[in-house]
C-alpha cells in the first residue's frame, strides 16, 4: 500500500507541476530599478515588464512595436504617476519625497520589452536615513503571481545592491550590506529554480531517467556546471541571446529529455544534459543582470545567486528522488515511471509549441 501510494504521489506531482500556464516564467516578473541621490533629489530608473505594467495600468489597446508602446506610455504618464505615487516611495528620517514622474521610454531585456520609467523625488533633506518602500504589481493587484525588483543603489558615500520582492518590499540605507544582499540573491536563486515550472521538470526529467544514485549526481553535475559557465559568460559580456530563442528551446530540452527516458537512450546524457545546461543558464542570468559594469558587489551577487539555485535544486532532489526509488520498488514501477515520464514529454512539447508558435 505504502508504494502504491508513492506511485499515486509521483503522479499527482509531475501533473500538478504541469498544469499548463502561459509561460513557467511570465508568472514571475523581474523588475530593475536604479537609484541615486544627489543632495536634496533622488533619481530614480525603474524598468517593469511592458505586459505586466499594462496590465496594471490601462495602456490602451495592445501594442505591437516599440512605436506604439513608446506612446502608450507618454499618453499614460498621469494614470503612471498615480499608479507608483503609493506604490514606490522615497523618504528621508521619516518625511516623504515628493514624486515626479519625469521621463517614460521603451526598452528591452533578453529580447521582454520592457517600460522604462524615469522618477525625481525631491526630499526635504539631503542628510538623514533614507528609505525605500516598493510595493509595484502586489499580490491583491493579479497581474502577476509573483514579482522581484533588482536594486542598484547611491545614497551620499554609501552604495550596494538589493532584491524588493513580496516578503521584502523595503530597505533602509544604512541597513543594507554585500552579505545582506548575499543573502537576498541567494534567496532569489532558491526561488526562481523552485518557482520555474520547466526547470522542475528538466530537473525531474532527469530523475527519471538515472539508473543509480552515481549516474543521477553525475547528470547533476554536468547541469550545474553548464549553467554556472552560462552565468559567468553573461555577466562578462560574452553571451547574449533573446528570450524569445531560449524560452522555446528551454522547454524542447525538456521534451527531448523525457523521450530519451522513453526510447532507453540515455548513452549520451551526459553532453545532452551539458548542452541543454547552458540554455537553462541564460534563462537563469536573464533575472540577474542589472548593469554590464563589473564590480565585487555583482561578483558576490552572481555567487549568492548560483548557490541559491543549487540549494533549490537540492531541496528537489531530496523531495523528488526517494519517491522515486520507492516507486521503482513496487510492482507498480513500469507504468508509473513511464507515466509520469509522458507527463513531463508532453508538457515540454505543449510549452515549446506555445513559446514557438503562439508567441
Amino acid at each position: 500500500m505504502r508504494r502504491l501510494l508513492a506511485c499515486a504521489g509521483l503522479l499527482l506531482f509531475l501533473i500538478l507541476a504541469a498544469v499548463p500556464t502561459a509561460s513557467a516564467h511570465v508568472i514571475a516578473s523581474t523588475g530593475y530599478s536604479t537609484v541615486h541621490q544627489d543632495g536634496r533629489q533622488v533619481s530614480y530608473r525603474l524598468s517593469l515588464e511592458y505586459a505586466v505594467l499594462a496590465r496594471a495600468v490601462d495602456l490602451g489597446a495592445p501594442a505591437s512595436d516599440d512605436g506604439q508602446r513608446a506612446r502608450a506610455l507618454d499618453a499614460a504618464k498621469p494614470a503612471l504617476e498615480t499608479y507608483l505615487d503609493e506604490r514606490v516611495v522615497v523618504s528621508v528620517d521619516g518625511a516623504a519625497c515628493e514624486p515626479h514622474l519625469a521621463s517614460t521610454s521603451v526598452g528591452a531585456r533578453a529580447g521582454t520589452p520592457y517600460a522604462d520609467l524615469g522618477l525625481t523625488y525631491a526630499c526635504p533633506g539631503e542628510q538623514g536615513v533614507f528609505r525605500l518602500q516598493y510595493s509595484v504589481f502586489a499580490e491583491a493587484e493579479a497581474v502577476a503571481d509573483d514579482h522581484t525588483n533588482l536594486v542598484e543603489f547611491r545614497f551620499g558615500d554609501q552604495s550596494g545592491r538589493t532584491v524588493l520582492d513580496r516578503s521584502h518590499d523595503d530597505f533602509t540605507v544604512g541597513d543594507s550590506s554585500t552579505a545582506s544582499a548575499g543573502l537576498q540573491y541567494g534567496k532569489l536563486g532558491v526561488e526562481h529554480i523552485l518557482l520555474g515550472t520547466d526547470h522542475v521538470l528538466f530537473v525531474v526529467a532527469l530523475i527519471l531517467g538515472a539508473t543509480s544514485l552515481r549516474s543521477l549526481l553525475q547528470v547533476i553535475s554536468m547541469f550545474t556546471l553548464a549553467h554556472s559557465v552560462t552565468l559567468v559568460s553573461t555577466l562578462l559580456g560574452g553571451v547574449s541571446v533573446p528570450a524569445v530563442v531560449v524560452e522555446p528551446l528551454i522547454a524542447l530540452s525538456i521534451a527531448f529529455v523525457a523521450v530519451e527516458n522513453l526510447l532507453g537512450s540515455t548513452r549520451h546524457r551526459l553532453p545532452v544534459v551539458f548542452g541543454f545546461g547552458l540554455l537553462h543558464g541564460l534563462g537563469f542570468a536573464g533575472s540577474l543582470r542589472i548593469t554590464d559594469e563589473l564590480s565585487p558587489d555583482l561578483l558576490v551577487s552572481l555567487l549568492s545567486f548560483n548557490l541559491g539555485i543549487e540549494a533549490g535544486q537540492a531541496l528537489l532532489l531530496l523531495a523528488v528522488f526517494p519517491l522515486v526509488l520507492l516507486v521503482r520498488r513496487s510492482r507498480f514501477s513500469v507504468p508509473a515511471v513511464r507515466s509520469a515520464t509522458g507527463v513531463v514529454a508532453a508538457s515540454g512539447l505543449f510549452w515549446f509549441v506555445e513559446r514557438f508558435f503562439l508567441a
